[in-house]
């Protein structure tokens, strides 16, 4: 796969790669924005409950340790696929540089 493309076929293949790329960082970013939302949602809940005295001490730690674990578990899967297509598209600017 060093060789120089010239072939429309395959730059034609490789856009809609790229644009499968695309889509896929979309779909992880919706991910990470759901589980921000749900994070500061946990901490609303926390410490508004607490301070109203809805919650004890240990509920309140509870809500703000699964929120933060929200947030890593929407974050990670945003890293790995970001970082993966990163790599595709420079392979490809690689490719498409003549191999260099």
């Amino acid at each position: 796969m060093k060789k120089r493309l010239s072939d429309d076929n395959e730059k034609e293949i490789m856009y809609l790669e790229i644009e499968k790329s695309k889509i896929n960082r979309e779909k992880a970013a919706i991910i990470l924005n759901k589980s921000l939302m749900l994070y500061f949602i946990f901490m609303f809940v926390a410490i508004i409950g607490f301070v109203n005295q809805y919650l004890d001490r240990f509920l309140m730690n509870s809500l703000i340790v699964i929120g933060i674990f929200l947030l890593f578990v929407g974050a990670i899967p945003y890293f790995i696929i970001v970082n993966k297509e990163e790599k595709k598209i420079d392979s490809y600017i690689a490719i498409l540089n003549g191999g260099k």
